[in-house]
């Protein structure tokens, strides 16, 4: 096994790349770097997993350590890049649906920009709460608030309807997949504006959705195409269990610059 770490101070991450294998015989060295990174101030960790081979049941316990090692630290442990078979191993095991701490990204970049997402810095110019029963026939007036409240902002009228389409497919998979009392369950929305980007956060309490499983590849499939929607039209797209259940999905938007005069 082959292991090299960046840190990201800003971020209180360290990206872990790996190559080889992950199996009994590595996991303990695994398991004592990371946690030396974590007492040292890397709560957010970053497993790039792009040229890792194999990975069996140690592997599975190891993450099991490091979910529970993150949470009380309120940290967030991303996997990135497995190839296919990899990743089928994680998806056999069900430990990313029940995992609080877990989550899957395409590549590195992607892993590393979801704790941009929120950011430092800045402060906000202003938040929004909304809220919404799990009902289909609330979904038009919800996203027409989401319009009106970010139509106050800089954005031209094609970033506007972009904005409003991936706000209706996160609240359309909250209502699938977010309502356990059968339509009981309420939905929030949170709009915050920042000088430069606006962050739409929606929130449910459903048995979870990390916004992986749904895509399809078949242009013709009958459904699966939200969150491929959602990833395009925005920024920064990310999916993070919530504590008690259920998925929060945060949504990103560069605001254009300003000139000034």
């Amino acid at each position: 096994m082959e292991l090299e770490i960046d840190r990201h101070e800003g971020h209180r991450a360290c990206v872990f790349h790996l190559a080889g294998d992950i199996d009994v015989a590595v996991v303990p060295d695994l398991r004592g770097s990371l946690d030396q990174v974590i007492q040292t101030g890397c709560e957010n960790i970053v497993l790039d997993l792009a040229r890792v081979t194999y990975a069996d049941s140690s592997a599975l316990g190891l993450l099991v350590w490091l979910d529970h090692r993150l949470q009380p630290r309120e940290g967030k442990a991303i996997l990135a890049g497995a190839n296919d078979d990899v990743a089928r191993i994680f998806e056999l095991s069900g430990l990313l649906s029940v995992a609080g701490c877990l989550e899957e990204r395409q590549d590195v970049e992607s892993a590393v920009a979801c704790f941009d997402v929120v950011g430092t810095g800045a402060e906000a110019e202003w938040s929004q709460m909304l809220e919404m029963p799990a009902d289909v026939q609330a979904l038009a007036s919800v996203r027409e608030q989401v319009h009106d409240l970010v139509g106050t902002l800089d954005f031209n009228e094609s970033a506007l309807f972009d904005i409003k389409v991936a706000v209706g497919e996160a609240l359309a998979n909250a209502v699938r997949h977010g309502s356990p009392t059968d339509g009981q369950a309420a939905i929030h929305v949170a709009v915050t504006a920042y000088p430069d980007r606006v962050v739409l956060q929606v929130t449910d309490s459903g048995s979870g959705f990390d916004g992986d499983h749904v895509c399809s590849d078949d242009l013709y499939a009958v459904g699966g195409r939200g969150v491929m929607f959602m990833r395009a039209l925005m920024d920064q797209v990310c999916f993070a269990p919530r504590e008690g259940g259920g998925t929060e999905v945060t949504l990103v938007k560069h605001r254009p610059l300003r000139l000034v005069e």
